[in-house]
């Protein structure tokens, strides 16, 4: 599945009308996000779905996808946490 593939277009219009309900522009969702304001917006038009990287981040941000964010930050040993803590609940599903 590539990087291109659509999300529900329903998903992105509720995180579009969520951002305005809030006042929050693309512009500041992607410098909190540190991420290019493009991403945030091809989320929301349902253009990109979010797999992974910056995409997803948007994504997940939005509650257009399930999933957590992975810190820049985050170190081997704090990646492999995540990465684990994620499979059992996928095992537990």
């Amino acid at each position: 599945m590539s990087e291109k593939t659509r999300i529900d277009k329903e998903r992105a219009a509720r995180a579009r009308a969520v951002l305005e309900r809030l006042g929050i522009s693309q512009a500041s969702l992607a410098r909190a996000l540190g991420v290019n304001p493009r991403i945030v917006n091809e989320v929301l038009r349902g253009r990109l779905v979010g797999l992974r990287g910056d995409t997803h981040k948007v994504a997940v941000a939005l509650g257009i996808k399930d999933g957590e964010i992975v810190p820049k930050s985050a170190d081997d040993a704090e990646i492999i946490a995540l990465l684990r803590r994620a499979a059992k609940k996928g095992a537990a599903q």
